[in-house]
């Protein structure tokens, strides 16, 4: 709200001298939220929290013993859960709110120690070494568990990235550069499935009220996934892009209804990436690759379009949140 409609409010007659003299301050700017600033900088904290505690353990393992980082560690992750029992809220299908303003953060401190005690028995006494798969599995239904439990879509990420890891699918940004990437990536048909039951699910619960603020997690995943697979598959299996073209198209159709029901300009942006991707790759299989005159202006008139798409709908797509 501005400092102008606050005044046109006023003189309207539809708020009093003392509400305009609280909302005066907010709408004037002398008076700012600085919300997602204090959110960043607690999670940021507990990022650089967890990865001290493993450099120290690491740098120090000769000194400290491994039985005695394990205790720390498994003490931390107790502590932390005890203080989230101790405070949790009643379970509902709908938001709820932390009941302390550092309950979120402590919990996701919680979820990250439990991983970091897990990965430390592994790599050094082999604990889980004939049940990996097992283990990332149980790992994933603990973070769904906490996730819906407390209402954290934090640890919910987490658990679908679990989940992802269970069926084999990983992602590491220093293997871009290999030309072996999207043949190692292993972001193909598995990821293609999987990203279409992940979007499958989410959908569902969103129709049935459980959690309807988690679908946006669900979807962003799930075209992330899918989008992934499906490009790895146009490249890889080159003989095959009639099948792989249509499933982008379709993946791009679904990113347009979500785009607008949820009014996210994100998914619009999915949708013309790799709706753009496909369609290059089309006519440059068709007939650009052997006209360069013609890849040169396709390229300046995709450009300006995308610089068009974004000056006209990145106002227009904005989430309710």
């Amino acid at each position: 709200m501005s400092l102008k409609s606050a005044n046109e409010i006023l003189k309207n007659g539809l708020i009093d001298e003392d509400q305009y003299e609280k909302i005066e301050p907010i709408a004037s700017g002398r008076i700012i939220s600085v919300f997602y600033e204090l959110r960043t900088v607690l999670y940021l904290g507990v990022m650089l929290f967890t990865s001290g505690i493993g450099i120290l353990i690491y740098q120090n393992i000769g000194d400290l013993g491994h039985l005695i980082s394990i205790g720390i560690l498994t003490v931390s992750t107790a502590a932390s859960f005890w203080y989230v029992n101790r405070n949790q809220q009643p379970y509902s299908h709908a938001r709820v709110g932390p009941p302390t303003p550092y309950f979120d953060y402590i919990l996701l401190l919680g979820a990250l120690l439990l991983v970091s005690v897990q990965g430390y028995l592994q790599v050094q006494y082999f604990i889980f070494y004939n049940f990996l798969g097992l283990s990332t599995l149980l790992n994933a239904l603990i973070f769904f568990y906490f996730a819906y439990r407390h209402d954290h879509r934090g640890i919910l990420s987490l658990g679908i990235t679990a989940f992802a890891s269970f069926w084999g699918l990983t992602l590491s940004s220093q293997k871009w550069y290999s030309p072996e990437f999207f043949e190692n990536a292993n972001l193909d048909v598995t990821a293609i499935l999987f990203g279409i039951f992940l979007a499958g699910g989410g959908l569902l619960l969103y129709k049935r009220g459980i959690k309807e603020h988690f679908t946006f997690t669900y979807i962003n995943f799930a075209s992330l996934i899918f989008f992934s697979g499906t490009t790895s598959a146009l490249f890889v299996r080159d003989s095959q892009w009639w099948l792989f073209v249509p499933l982008i198209y379709a993946g791009c159709v679904g990113c347009f209804f979500y785009a607008k029901m949820a009014r996210s300009f994100l998914f619009l942006l999915y949708l013309f990436i790799f709706g753009y991707i496909a369609t290059t790759y089309l006519l440059v299989i068709s007939f650009l690759e052997d006209i360069p005159i013609l890849w040169s202006y396709y390229s300046l008139i995709s450009c300006g379009g995308f610089a068009y798409f974004i000056i006209k709908y990145r106002q227009y797509f904005n989430r309710k949140e």
